[in-house]
C-alpha cells in the first residue's frame, strides 16, 4: 500500500497520537506484551527516519462521547501529525449508530480544525464466542446480558472515513472473514475475553495497521537472534 498520505512527514520528527478505548490502551489484556500502539515505534523506524513519538491516549471504557471531552488534553495539545482514532466497542452499549456517527464526525472536524493531522480511523472488532471462535452479538456484563450490533458501528466508521476522506483500517471485516474460515477456533488464542485481544491479538492488529504506513509488518526483538542457527538476520 502506498505511503503517500505520509510522504510530507518523512523529513520531520513525527508525533502520533493513538486515541481510543481499552483495545488501544496498554493494559493487562496484553499479559505483559505490547499493544498495537506499542509496536508502532519499532515498525516505523524506516518510515519516519527523522524520528517519531507515539503517544498512547487510550483509556479503558472510553467512547467517542468521552473522547471528545478529553480531546484537547489527550490529543490536540500534543500537536499531532497523525491521529489514530479507535472507537465503537463501548459506544455500541451506550448510543445508537447514528449518534455515534455524529460524534465521530465531530471528532474528525475538531482534529482538523486544530492542526489538520492525517487521521486514521479503525473499526472495532467483532465480539467473539470464546468456545467456537465465531462472532456473537451477546456479551454478559455482571448479571446482565447485552445484545449489540457491532457490524452497524463498524459500518459507520467505514462510511465516515469515506465521507470525510480519512484513512481507515477495517479490522471488523478482516476478523469476520477469519471467523468464517477454517481457522476460526484458533482465533480464540488471540483473545483474553470476547472483547479484548491478548498480546497475540494485538500483534495481529498491528499487522493489519502497518501496511497503511508502509511499516515493517514483521520485526525481530534483539533476543530472537539466539533462535536462529547462524545467530544472524
Amino acid at each position: 500500500m502506498s505511503t503517500r498520505p505520509f510522504e510530507h512527514l518523512r523529513d520531520r520528527f513525527v508525533t502520533i497520537v493513538a486515541l481510543g478505548d481499552s483495545n488501544t490502551e496498554q493494559n493487562h489484556w496484553t499479559m505483559g506484551g505490547l499493544c498495537w500502539a506499542g509496536m508502532l515505534p519499532m515498525g516505523l523506524y524506516n518510515v519516519f527516519p527523522k524520528g517519531k513519538c507515539v503517544i498512547n491516549s487510550g483509556i479503558s471504557g472510553d467512547s467517542v462521547e468521552f473522547g471528545l471531552k478529553r480531546l484537547e488534553r489527550d490529543g490536540c495539545r500534543f500537536d499531532p501529525d497523525i491521529v489514530i482514532v479507535s472507537y465503537g466497542s463501548n459506544d455500541c452499549f451506550k448510543v445508537a449508530p447514528e449518534t455515534f456517527r455524529t460524534q465521530l464526525v465531530e471528532m474528525v472536524a475538531r482534529l482538523r480544525a486544530h492542526r489538520d493531522p492525517v487521521i486514521v480511523l479503525r473499526t472495532p472488532l467483532p465480539l467473539m464466542n470464546m468456545m467456537t471462535g465465531t462472532e456473537t452479538d451477546q456479551l454478559q456484563l455482571g448479571d446482565t446480558v447485552h445484545t449489540v450490533d457491532l457490524v452497524a458501528f463498524a459500518r459507520v466508521v467505514v462510511e465516515v472515513a469515506e465521507r470525510e476522506n480519512t484513512l481507515v483500517v477495517d479490522h471488523y471485516a478482516k476478523w469476520k472473514r477469519s471467523m468464517e474460515s477454517s481457522c476460526r477456533q484458533d482465533l480464540i488464542r488471540l483473545m483474553g475475553n470476547p472483547q479484548h485481544p491478548n498480546h497475540l491479538g494485538h500483534r495481529r492488529l498491528y499487522h493489519e495497521l502497518a501496511p497503511l504506513f508502509g511499516a515493517e509488518t514483521f520485526f525481530y526483538h534483539e533476543w530472537q537472534r539466539i533462535l536462529f542457527e547462524t545467530g544472524e538476520f
